[in-house]
């Protein structure tokens, strides 16, 4: 199956864009195994250095209820709040309960330290399932387009585009960022999917983009109602203070 150095240099080969790697895959009686190796390790390694950047962020930055602090104050200090207050002595207290509920759920969706522990199991948890939904679903569709491969061949090719994840290895940095992860991974995707079926580029290409195109339909429409939630939350938290 190979050592871990071989996996890793397998997901470098993916992150370089190498076809012979991918085709090595495709061709590997070994090829699913490996790729399954290949997406835990990735996620383990980009789980913890996460979680050493997390800490090292957690160390060196003010707490989180001095900076609520800091903005509630700047907030209340700015001339629009001594206006509205003028105008409706009520507003004070439903600018309070705004404010709380709205830090609730910031801190709630930032989920803390903890969430950096966390990620060291969740972070190869959504790495297989990304990989076998984008699998699952560019499958049948470079099958329809004219592609050769079997399912078990189109998982062990597609498993290399996780090498772009070792870009995220940066974050054991504090406060480091890298961007570019996503659009990398699309194209070891599509690089994926060609030399798993050999298909033309453009066939490629579709089978490659119809599970993203698919997933941010499913986004906006999600974005869309949680806009309408939150509306109606803060409606509601108005007309209660009335």
């Amino acid at each position: 199956m190979g050592t871990v150095q071989q996996i890793i240099n397998l997901g470098l080969e993916g992150l370089l864009l190498n076809p012979t790697a991918y085709r090595d895959q495709r061709d590997s009686p070994q090829g699913l195994r490996r790729g399954f190796m290949l997406v835990v390790l990735i996620g383990l390694l980009v789980g913890v250095a996460s979680l050493i950047g997390d800490l090292g962020e957690y160390v060196t930055q003010p707490s989180a209820a001095t900076i609520s602090q800091a903005v509630y104050d700047g907030l209340r200090e700015m001339p629009w709040y001594a206006d509205l207050s003028e105008t409706d002595p009520d507003f004070p207290n439903q600018f309070d309960q705004i404010f709380t509920q709205v830090t609730q759920s910031i801190q709630l969706f930032n989920g803390g330290i903890g969430r950096s522990f966390g990620g060291i199991i969740t972070t190869p948890i959504m790495l297989l399932l990304g990989w076998f939904l984008f699998s699952l679903i560019s499958h049948p569709m470079a099958r329809a387009l004219g592609g050769q491969a079997s399912f078990s061949q189109t998982m062990a090719c597609t498993a290399l585009a996780a090498g772009a994840n070792l870009l995220a290895l940066v974050q054991i940095v504090p406060f480091a960022q890298v961007a570019g992860t996503t659009l990398l991974g699309l194209i070891a995707s599509y690089v994926a999917i060609r030399e798993a079926h050999q298909l033309q580029p453009w066939r490629a290409f579709w089978a490659t983009m119809i599970g993203p195109i698919i997933l941010v339909v499913l986004f906006v429409i999600a974005a869309c109602i949680g806009i309408f939630l939150v509306l109606g939350a803060i409606s509601a938290a108005f007309q209660g203070g009335n």
